[in-house]
């Protein structure tokens, strides 16, 4: 029953809670830094039960304290439509500010930068179970936002592809997500354009999708050399890659290059994960099925014509 009432509670009181003058929230702002973030526990006030029930195992009890690494905790009403005295308890804690965006349920555990931005977030039936499942995420959030920050520094106090590649490794931290403007307002920061998440990979595959597999590939291999882009964003190329080179026939040892390459990338990451799962569930059945033919038969059968041989010795992980 908790798991079901937790996946079902968006933030729809956020809209209606009233925007008054800083308090709490920006007291906590202010003490936050590049190794201690601010963590807000947001939870429905005076009528979730749910959220009130977490509150006590979680902040009452302060079962969730050890795991939140130091970090300056605020606790956050949301109120449905609040009377007077609900509007001075938000004012107390919020003032001005709203939620950072990114929230879409609570309870919550979301943790925040000096700036008030959202970097990471336990959220959902599943995150927020218990404490200690809700606090391990946290761990995780706080850790990677720490040297997520120690890897900007070091990007802010260089210039050219040093710099770049500190912003790519900090990109690819799992767990916590990049601020904005990380370099500051307005400055560009070199790396590559595609986005980090599906919206890259959409991009390559429809651009791949009239395109013979050598076209492809020349085009794969022109994209990746044209910007620099992080573990993830590469990672998302050869995903759209595959995808096309498996919809148009294309041999198993070219899929087993690409998934290989992808792997490679970061075996730990999802992409990692999927392109490993990837050779056993595409290409091995292909590797038997062309095994088992005649040699006459295998020698015509794989795909469509020119570009289905392997990716070659010029596409090893990290080009």
């Amino acid at each position: 029953m908790l798991k079901k009432l937790l996946s079902v509670l968006l933030v729809l009181g956020v809209a209606t809670a009233p925007l008054l003058s800083a308090a709490e929230y920006q007291t906590a702002l202010g003490k936050a830094s590049d190794r201690k973030p601010v963590v807000l526990f947001c939870y429905g006030a005076n009528y979730d039960k749910v959220s009130e029930e977490v509150r006590e195992k979680f902040v009452k009890k302060r079962e969730i304290m050890r795991y939140a690494r130091g970090a300056v905790f605020v606790e956050v009403p949301i109120y449905q439509l609040p009377n007077e005295k609900e509007q001075r308890e938000y004012k107390k804690v919020m003032g001005d500010a709203g939620l950072p965006g990114g929230i879409w349920s609570y309870p919550c555990l979301a943790v925040v930068d000096g700036s008030g931005t959202l970097r990471g977030v336990v959220q959902g039936a599943d995150q927020m179970k218990d404490a200690e499942t809700a606090g391990k995420y946290l761990e995780r959030i706080i850790d990677d936002y720490i040297e997520q920050e120690k890897l900007l520094k070091k990007a802010r106090g260089t210039k050219g592809k040093r710099q770049i590649s500190f912003l790519a490794e900090a990109a690819d931290m799992k767990d916590v997500r990049m601020p904005a403007n990380p370099l500051g307002e307005g400055v560009q920061t070199g790396l590559g354009s595609l986005a980090t998440n599906a919206t890259g990979m959409l991009e390559v595959g429809q651009k791949m999708q009239t395109m013979s597999l050598e076209a492809a590939h020349k085009y794969v291999r022109s994209v990746i050399a044209d910007g620099y882009y992080s573990r993830r964003q590469r990672q998302e190329i050869m995903a759209a890659y595959s995808g096309h080179v498996r919809r148009n026939g294309g041999s198993a040892a070219r899929l087993r290059a690409i998934y290989t390459e992808m792997r490679n990338i970061d075996p730990t990451s999802i992409y990692g994960a999927y392109a490993e799962g990837a050779i056993e569930r595409w290409v091995v059945p292909m590797e038997k099925s062309a095994a088992a033919q005649p040699a006459s038969a295998a020698g015509s059968a794989g795909g469509k014509g020119k570009g289905n041989t392997a990716m070659g010795s010029s596409e090893k992980s990290g080009n």
